[in-house]
């Protein structure tokens, strides 16, 4: 496609100058004449002035004057060195000279692109004075010095007095393309002319702005970097268009017409860059395209170098070179669309936009570098052009955009129809493995109870032998028999010392099998601890514990609500234990009061915040290690020194899972001076209030200096 556009345009005719013609037709000042009959197409004659030095009295002279080729059309120069001088001529008609047009004739000169513009024409006298009204245009011209402080410079006509043709010059020069078109036109007729090329401009640059906000905004919510590139082509787009049709200029730059020129020369550059980059992004160049993706790279930069030589002032030099990369760039992005296009459908919108735009850069430059004739139809090439390639790429991103969506649609439902399946097989897991494990909770319960049924048969059988031994070796060591020598009986009591061992162990495996079984059934009556505690010390105080015990209590009565039986079981434990541990003939300290809280306000480290009843056994045995204390209450936990004194590990445990039932707790810490220290603490039945008459020794504190 790209090879048949340029076949096409290289068979297209060369404008050039026909031969001069005898009589050129002027411009008629006639107000019934239509606005093509007043157009400068066909009615004009160039010259052009290498060096651009000549004057208008020079150019006017005989030698020159043959030099002159009459313009077919539209006046086009392109970018030349020097200067182009055109001319024609302006002739009134008799109705003009009998009634003058209210507010005269203007003469229109639409020369969007020319730096400099000087036109001169003769004043009312006629030629033959030689006198000639000059006026400085042109993009390097303030427009505030203008008649009309339009984008389309025009100047307004003398009166004439008679029909005479009269001839008009006009200088162009620059370093963008010189065009000419313009004619002469009723100021009315004028103004109409200039709305319409800014409604159109207007509408341009902001449907552009507009495209370019919503791709933008698309870009940074997909996220998706074509729209973002796109985005920024479409803005360079909007300021190519503006400056072009001299917006800057006759807006915000009116006294700084070598700003808005400059900002036209960087815009041209700019665009070209940003261009390159969208092409890059668009067609995926670095994936598909890699060698051309380094061509269009280094395009890209130096378009971006061009922009600081445009800045400069410099873009007369680099404005011919920069045309044909714009056609070079147009002709071979077209076949690398077509190629996409067999790689992947969904590329056909940027096949198409490309190809528009192809024909759009060809046609518009090809004409700046005059290899076509400069019509109305290729003046407005690059606006229709331009809206509908980028229209195009609009509906290409939005293409892409929606068969992203169609795809990550398919996939989700692929990936929903997956999930469903493995939650369906793991749910069938799960239910499998929740059956095999409540098998195993079954089977672990049954093996538990026959554990428990057998360990009570055991022990309860243990008992009927054990009380024959204990009988027997009774008897043996009895001296009133007059039956035992001395080795008897001390064989008898090592019998009696085990048998008493024996069943203290039974009886300590039934205890912890017998809270299992009452823990969630427990018989709750008020306890008065005073007395519970005194009755409990006499029975410990027969045996080897017997005269060291001491009770010291806090308060006149201490109510609680628990299980006779559990009590009974938790102070036997804590006893047991401070007998077994302290040194022989040592005293052991039973303390027991009400804590109402705390008495400076600040709870302590291991201190209860519930008010309740307290028992405290304090011993001068070895103590607890600093890592034992954590795990003293542990079922058949044993301290490392405490191997050779006889123990399962369970007393302290049955103590701790008594407490637990009844709502309170237990502690374990050492004295300040040397012993252990275990506190009980139940809760308080009722509203006992604490004896008036203590002792210094009734305030007793729970932490390690509780008992010295």
């Amino acid at each position: 496609m790209a090879g048949l556009a340029l076949f096409l345009l290289a068979c297209l005719p060369v404008p050039g100058h026909a031969e001069q013609r005898e009589q050129l037709e002027p411009l008629r000042l006639d107000a019934t004449s239509s606005f093509r009959a007043r157009s400068l197409d066909g009615r004009s004659q160039a010259f052009h002035d290498a060096t651009g030095l000549l004057t208008r009295e020079q150019v006017a002279s005989a030698s020159h004057q043959q030099q002159f080729k009459t313009v077919e059309g539209v006046f086009n120069g392109g970018y030349v060195k020097g200067a182009w001088w055109v001319r024609f001529q302006i002739q009134a008609s008799p109705e003009q000279i009998a009634h003058p047009l209210e507010g005269g004739w203007w003469l229109r000169l639409n020369a969007p692109y020319a730096d400099y513009i000087d036109v001169w024409w003769p004043d009312g006298a006629g030629d033959a004075s030689g006198g000639f009204t000059h006026r400085a245009l042109g993009g390097m011209r303030a427009a505030s010095a203008r008649e009309l402080p339009w984008s389309i410079p025009a100047v307004r006509l003398p009166d004439l007095p008679d029909t005479e043709p009269r001839w008009v010059w006009v200088r162009l020069a620059g370093d963008r393309s010189l065009t000419l078109a313009g004619g002469v036109s009723p100021l009315r007729e004028q103004a109409v002319v200039q709305q319409e090329l800014d409604y159109v401009d207007a509408a341009v640059a902001g449907m552009v702005l507009l495209m370019a906000v919503v791709s933008l905004m698309m870009g940074i919510a997909l996220p998706d970097r074509r729209f973002i590139a796109y985005a920024g082509y479409l803005l360079t787009l909007a300021l190519v268009f503006g400056s072009s049709e001299g917006l800057p200029a006759s807006l915000w730059l009116q006294n700084h017409p070598l700003a808005a020129v400059r900002l036209h020369n960087f815009a041209v550059c700019l665009h070209s860059a940003a261009a390159f980059g969208f092409a890059r992004v668009l067609l995926d160049m670095d994936r598909q395209f890699p060698r051309m993706n380094r061509v269009f790279q280094v395009m890209t930069l130096v378009c971006l170098a061009a922009c600081a030589l445009a800045m400069a002032g410099w873009y007369g030099r680099i404005a011919r070179p920069l045309n044909l990369m714009w056609v070079m760039f147009a002709a071979c992005i077209v076949p690398m669309c077509a190629v996409a296009l067999r790689r992947n459908v969904q590329a056909w919108p940027g096949l198409v936009g490309y190809a528009i735009y192809l024909l759009m850069g060809v046609v518009h430059f090809a004409k700046n570098l005059q290899w076509v004739p400069y019509t109305l139809a290729t003046q407005s090439s690059y606006a229709i052009g331009s809206i509908l390639h980028i229209m195009a790429f609009f509906f290409a991103l939005g293409w892409r955009v929606r068969h992203r969506e169609r795809r990550a649609l398919s996939l989700s439902r692929r990936h929903r129809a997956r999930l469903a399946q493995r939650v369906n097989e793991r749910t069938l897991d799960l239910r499998q493995e929740i059956t095999k494990h409540q098998r195993t909770h079954d089977q672990l319960a049954l093996a538990l109870r026959e554990q428990r049924g057998l360990l009570a048969m055991v022990s309860h059988e243990f008992r009927t032998p054990l009380g024959t031994i204990g009988g027997a070796a009774q008897i043996l060591a009895d001296d009133r028999l007059g039956l035992v020598r001395e080795e008897v009986k001390k064989e008898a009591e090592k019998i009696s010392r085990t048998v008493l061992r024996m069943r203290d162990l039974v009886d300590t495996l039934l205890a912890d099998e017998w809270l299992d079984a009452s823990s969630d059934n427990l018989c709750l009556v008020p306890v008065e601890l005073a007395g519970f505690l005194r009755e409990k010390i006499e029975e410990h105080s027969e045996g080897i514990g017997g005269g060291r015990i001491s009770l010291h209590l806090g308060a006149r009565e201490l109510p609680v609500l628990a299980d006779e039986t559990l009590l009974h079981i938790a102070l036997d434990n804590l006893l047991t234990n401070a007998i077994k541990y302290a040194p022989p003939h040592s005293p052991i300290v039973v303390r027991a009061g009400i804590r109402r809280g705390h008495a400076d306000g600040i709870p302590k480290k291991g201190e209860d915040t519930v008010p309740g009843v307290y028992i405290q056994v304090c011993d001068e045995g070895p103590g607890f290690m600093p890592h034992d204390l954590s795990h003293v209450f542990e079922r058949f936990y044993r301290a490392a020194g405490t191997r050779r004194i006889p123990g399962i590990g369970l007393g302290l445990h049955m103590v701790h899972r008594v407490a637990t039932v009844h709502g309170g707790s237990v502690a374990a810490s050492n004295a300040a001076g040397k012993g252990a220290v275990l506190t009980l603490t139940l809760p308080l039945l009722g509203s006992a209030e604490e004896s008036e008459t203590r002792g210094t020794h009734d305030a007793v504190a729970l932490d390690q200096g509780g008992c010295r």
